[in-house]
């Protein structure tokens, strides 16, 4: 009797493992360098997007001058460097909040309102003014500029208005409920789309806690027209389709590390912070690859003993910029393929490149340089 019964916590776990055990479970990735290059700047150079056709990469850098639009090429060196916020003709009075190349390798610039187009030289081709219901501002970076263009549009683009990792809530509108804008260029209308309650954190979260659900992170992939979206604090990717504005599908997530993301019901003592630092996960950027590929960079929590060890020694530190909490996870198609992947010491993920690689920005923290280095990595996948 006792040997017979003995098999059954065995048989037990073999088949929780069979139904519960993540789909991904069979496939394990790591991060491996294709080629590095370095920068030469006592600042850092943040990398935007990058034109393959002139092997161009487009970046910004605060120096103590103002913000610096730049083009490097794949070797490293600065192709142009301007300042074009303040005040001038060829300028924006307001601060751009995102940016990136146009498919014949001229650059838009977005500030809350107007949109410029520069040549690579940095000059100014033309602008135009365009209505946005939020205005948002961003100060001391900048997002990636997302477009598209409607079926037989050669020339207008269409955009969405609020950049991705911003919060759109306004007080006092109580019947605000889309979560993205958007505009276009030609018919000069605009439109909205992704209602707040499309979103299954929708029904866990405290009503006090609505403005949360309005912090976006999104990736548009302008050939099939399609949003990705997500919240700083969600357990899934909505796909919605641009042209019909209507929800294609969902993808879950299967974060490795996110406890709050776990109860039923969220309240605002249910956020871990230090005063008004947050030191819970969040979700922080998607990026789009070949071959209906997403990745989601996002950031696990801190504890907090550990967070005062840390600004003990450096009373700057924030782990949202520590790579050490920093996780990639891989979707294809509405499936996620991977568990969580760690990123390469010191490195910061920048933007997706052809090929299905990334490119990090690598700076020792501890090392003072006179340059950046950057890394181009590729996925490596290996079957258990």
């Amino acid at each position: 009797m006792f040997k017979k019964n003995c098999y059954w916590p065995v048989i037990y776990f073999l088949s929780f493992s069979l139904f519960s055990w993540p789909s991904f479970s069979n496939a394990q990735y790591k991060l491996e360098e294709v080629r590095s290059f370095t920068v030469e700047s006592f600042y850092p150079v943040e990398i935007v997007d990058y034109f393959p056709k002139d092997g161009l990469y487009l970046a910004y850098i605060n120096s103590t001058e103002g913000k610096r639009i730049v083009l490097i090429n794949e070797e490293g060196n600065f192709i142009s460097n301007k300042i074009l916020e303040g005040d001038g003709p060829n300028k924006s009075s307001a601060p751009f909040n995102a940016m990136s190349f146009a498919e014949d390798g001229t650059i838009y610039l977005q500030s809350f309102s107007f949109i410029y187009r520069y040549d690579q030289n940095l000059n100014l081709l033309d602008k135009f003014s365009y209505p946005s219901s939020t205005s948002i501002r961003i100060f001391g970076r900048m997002e990636f500029f997302s477009y598209f263009k409607l079926p037989g549009s050669n020339s207008n683009i269409s955009f969405i208005t609020n950049p991705s990792d911003t919060n759109s809530f306004r007080p006092g509108n109580d019947s605000q409920s889309e979560l993205i804008e958007v505009f276009h260029k030609g018919t000069e209308e605009s439109f909205k789309l992704a209602p707040v309650t499309d979103r299954i954190m929708y029904s866990r979260f405290d009503k006090s806690l609505l403005a949360d659900l309005f912090f976006i992170i999104y990736k548009l992939d302008p050939k099939s027209r399609k949003l990705y979206l997500t919240t700083k604090t969600d357990i899934e990717i909505l796909i919605y389709d641009l042209i019909s504005k209507k929800l294609d599908s969902r993808i879950e997530i299967n974060h490795g590390e996110f406890p709050i993301l776990q109860k039923s019901k969220i309240s605002r003592d249910d956020f871990t912070s230090k005063g008004r630092i947050a030191l819970g996960a969040k979700n922080h950027k998607l990026f789009s690859l070949e071959g209906d590929k997403i990745v989601l960079d996002y950031i696990q929590e801190i504890p907090y003993g550990i967070y005062e060890q840390k600004i003990a020694e450096d009373p700057t530190y924030h782990h949202f910029q520590d790579p050490n909490y920093h996780r990639l996870i891989i979707f294809e198609g509405t499936t996620q393929v991977s568990g969580d992947i760690k990123l390469p010491v010191n490195g910061k993920l920048m933007t997706a490149l052809p090929e299905n690689r990334l490119l990090f920005q690598l700076v020792d923290p501890t090392i003072e340089e006179d340059f950046i280095r950057f890394g181009v990595y590729e996925f490596i996948k290996s079957g258990n």
